[in-house]
């Protein structure tokens, strides 16, 4: 008589694993809309360490509306079990999601960066007092998104954003902020916090300075996070710099490969007058426009080409820092380097050859 009873409740048991097993993400809080905000947040997902500051459709992965009084409410069942980084941000009115901007620091601050997973629960909410979306937020949930939060107070306070009087001010600042995350990286005990801190240095201005720094820090990520994506991620970050610090190293081997590179550049150069000459002649066909700006373009590192387009768009040096968070004069030693390579002296001449192709 027992055993219908026993076996309708295994049953109804049954019934609900679908449910107990599906695991579900709460994003909620507040946000301030004072200013020309679109009343929707977003929420970005962060695959690759290079686009923890790229704004893109592509990237979006929920997006909620938010109400007049700026609370909001993000939630779904379609993230990974293991925690990654994403993006929470908002767009000003004159933007859609193709042209979507992230603004750095004072007023129009509009996003932060968080650790998720498909069971997180947070609650954020900025501070009544503050203008921008999320000035002073607070955040509630997990000690993860707490030390996120801390984090952040590290470095946007300290970026270059903002104006210095004295060129050594700003250097003494860059300085600074690079021990205080390399220190927050050595001390902090959540690892993917961690890599946060170590990805918000300056790669292109201190790796050459830091190399075991950041190599270390490779191995104790090697050992901590063995299968996230962003492990093998950051070690092809890491070969690219250790790569470009190779090969400004000053030994007789560069120098022989310099030497004959130079070399081969001329006959290349030789070759290609003699060319031209014969197709002026109509011997034989001219290259395309195309194809001349494919050989510009292989010149040129990827970040060089990344600096070279916002060059085109008329941005100033610290305007192409911002976009690319790296330092001003980064930005500037690139800059010598494109100018180098295609032959032009000036910001002016880049776009006058650029524009006659």
């Amino acid at each position: 008589m027992r055993l219908p009873k026993i076996l309708f409740l295994l049953l109804s048991f049954l019934s609900l694993l679908p449910i107990i097993g599906q695991a579900k993400y709460t994003i909620k809080g507040k946000v301030n809309l004072q200013g020309d905000w679109q009343p929707q947040i977003y929420l970005a997902a962060i695959d690759k360490l290079n686009d923890y500051y790229r704004a893109s459709p592509d990237l979006v992965i929920s997006i909620a509306p938010i109400q007049t009084d700026g609370s909001f409410i993000l939630e779904g069942d379609n993230l990974p079990k293991e925690a990654r980084f994403y993006r929470l941000y908002l767009m000003k009115e004159q933007n859609r999601e193709y042209d979507a901007c992230l603004y750095f620091g004072l007023n129009d601050h509009n996003f932060i960066h968080i650790v998720l997973h498909n069971e997180s629960q947070l609650e954020i909410n900025a501070a009544a007092d503050a203008f921008s979306p999320f000035g002073n937020y607070q955040v509630a949930g997990d000690a993860t998104n707490q030390l996120m939060r801390q984090l952040s107070n590290m470095v946007y306070p300290s970026i270059e954003f903002y104006d210095f009087r004295f060129p050594t001010e700003q250097k003494l600042s860059a300085e600074k902020l690079q021990q205080d995350l390399k220190y927050f990286a050595d001390t902090c005990s959540i690892p993917i916090v961690s890599l946060a801190a170590v990805n918000y240095t300056d790669f292109e201005e201190y790796f050459d300075i830091d190399s075991d720094f950041y190599e270390d820090f490779g191995e104790r990520l090697k050992q901590a996070l063995p299968n996230s994506i962003y492990t093998k991620n950051y070690f092809r970050k890491l070969n690219y710099y250790a790569f470009e610090e190779q090969a400004m190293t000053p030994n007789w081997m560069y120098w022989l490969i310099g030497g004959l590179s130079i070399g081969f550049l001329f006959m290349t150069g030789l070759a290609y007058y003699f060319y031209q000459q014969l197709a002026r002649q109509n011997k034989i066909p001219v290259k395309s426009t195309s194809e001349e700006i494919a050989l510009l373009y292989d010149k040129l590192t990827l970040k060089e080409r990344e600096i070279l387009a916002l060059i085109q768009t008329g941005k100033a040096n610290k305007e192409i820092a911002s976009e690319l968070f790296i330092g001003v004069s980064t930005v500037k030693t690139h800059i010598n380097k494109i100018y180098a390579k295609l032959e032009v002296r000036s910001r002016k001449e880049v776009v006058s050859k650029l524009r006659k192709l």
